[in-house]
């Protein structure tokens, strides 16, 4: 007997109601006998107390071991006063004295502390830990997105910067400033062909090494590239027609006519200005006159005072003679545009075309001189020495001199091919990507601005979640502290049941 007194009594936490049932320890209809108990506890809930200290206690789903507590300090104020018969002469502590009698009626209270422990353990603790592990990770998360999203800003705004300056804008107001960029082009371009001026000496040495390896003496290599080098940036029209004067050394030279257009209408012409034209002036027998239309027409003296029509004007077969009109000693050349005509007059370096076979040309000579800087770097040139009627600038050139030509031959080119060069030519003849360029740049400010808003969302959704927190852990440890409570206490009436056994209930009552 003393080893069976001993031995444990095991109950599974969700599974302490059924025991309590099948061994009638408590009734199995004991939740509707508990009607009259429900309608108790709702009716002191919904009273004010009369004792202050225990008003913040009183709830609806209050407990036996709450209901006795609670009587307990009732009994210790003035509103625990019996009478002869023993019965309590306040209604309110009367009330609370009937709570404890129906929890301890057929055992009920056990029932009762038995689904709280089930309801706790399998329901109420695992989801108020879930709603504080979610809550401490949108916590986490949120804080993690605002760094990032702050770092974002600050790579945007980076990248924003980083291309203004590509381009050369300070980015206060990107489309004008991109707009006043183009007119920069023509002394970019100036610039540009100062700068193939000096690559000379490089386009020598590629045309005496050409010449010298394929056998040909009257070789020329990068035609296009040499008439810049020698001409400066000339027009099309001189390029292809060969009127080009030694004299021409830059695009200065080239003397800028003002456009012409002519129109004809019932007999009479019209001179506008409303197209460009570019012409070179040659030396002929008959002197070129530039005629300037910004001047007002009745300012030009066609030699005659009036010219009388007569009274009534006869539009028969008669030929109605106007006389000579003087227009001066010299005659007038009137240029007409025509397809083609406007591409033609376009410098070298402005037309697409030429400026593209400039590009490839430059990229050539490039490709030419890194090669040679390699060869020489690998000591291989006494194999050209040894070859007859070899050039002396190739045996005596030096690999120093190579480096020093082919840094002369990439400056130019960078410029040409560079980015800032590469949009404003775009943005001169496309209004276009003048949109597309604005819109592609202030993408960056705008992925800026979203990120700020989602710094702004992220801060909201940290302080819903610590509200939540806050919220929600006072009732986990209420509702831990309130299981752990009503276990000790069903443990112990349940030992006294059964003549002290230790009792214990056992599952995830015991980890919480």
């Amino acid at each position: 007997m003393s080893k069976e007194h001993l031995i444990p009594i095991d109950i599974k936490d969700v599974k302490l109601l059924d025991w309590l049932v099948d061994r009638t320890i408590v009734n199995r209809l004991w939740n509707e006998e508990c009607v009259e108990l429900r309608q108790l506890i709702k009716q002191v809930a919904e009273e004010e107390c009369p004792l202050i200290d225990i008003r913040d206690q009183i709830t609806a789903d209050i407990h036996y071991h709450d209901s006795t507590r609670i009587l307990e300090q009732l009994d210790a104020s003035p509103f625990g006063s019996k009478n002869l018969l023993g019965q309590y002469t306040h209604d309110y502590t009367g009330r609370w004295a009937r709570i404890v009698k129906l929890f301890e009626k057929d055992c009920t209270f056990l029932a009762h502390s038995s689904k709280h422990i089930i309801q706790n353990v399998k329901y109420d603790i695992p989801l108020y830990k879930k709603q504080i592990a979610r809550a401490t990770q949108i916590k986490q998360d949120s804080v993690k997105k605002q760094a990032d999203c702050a770092n974002n800003i600050v790579k945007y705004q980076a990248k924003y910067r980083e291309r203004c300056a590509d381009i050369g804008i300070t980015g206060d107001h990107v489309r004008s400033e991109l707009m006043s960029l183009v007119e920069d082009i023509p002394n970019m371009m100036v610039d540009v062909s100062a700068d193939v001026s000096a690559i000379q000496p490089a386009l020598q040495y590629y045309q005496v090494f050409a010449r010298f390896l394929i056998n040909e003496p009257e070789l020329e290599v990068c035609q296009l590239l040499s008439l810049l080098v020698k001409h400066g940036n000339v027009t099309v029209s001189q390029w292809e027609t060969g009127t080009l004067n030694e004299s021409d050394t830059d695009s200065s030279s080239v003397e800028i006519i003002e456009p012409l257009e002519i129109k004809e209408k019932n007999g009479c012409v019209y001179i506008t200005d409303e197209h460009s034209l570019k012409e070179v002036p040659t030396e002929t027998d008959n002197k070129a006159l530039s005629v300037d239309c910004s001047t007002q027409l009745q300012d030009i003296d066609y030699g005659i005072d009036t010219i009388d029509f007569g009274a009534d004007i006869d539009f028969g077969d008669d030929v109605v003679e106007y006389g000579d009109i003087d227009f001066g000693e010299d005659d007038i050349e009137i240029a007409v545009l025509e397809d083609g005509e406007e591409k033609k007059n376009e410098l070298l370096l402005n037309n697409t075309s030429t400026r593209n076979t400039i590009i490839d040309q430059l990229y050539e000579l490039s490709a030419f001189l890194s090669a040679r800087r390699d060869e020489l770097s690998r000591q291989s040139e006494s194999i050209l020495s040894e070859i007859p009627d070899c050039p002396p600038e190739i045996q005596t050139t030096q690999i120093e001199t190579v480096e020093k030509m082919l840094c002369l031959v990439e400056e130019p080119l960078d410029k040409l091919v560079s980015d800032k060069m590469r949009h404003l030519l775009l943005l001169k003849t496309s209004e276009k990507y003048l949109d597309r360029l604005t819109d592609s740049m202030q993408a960056q400010l705008r992925l800026a601005d979203k990120m700020e808003d989602n710094i702004e969302e992220m801060k909201q959704r940290v302080l819903e979640a610590e509200r939540t927190y806050e919220e929600v852990e006072p009732k986990l440890k209420k509702s831990i502290e309130t299981t752990k409570l009503l276990k000790s206490v069903v443990e112990s009436e349940l030992s006294k049941r059964y003549k002290g056994r230790p009792v214990r209930i056992m599952g995830d009552i015991n980890t919480l």
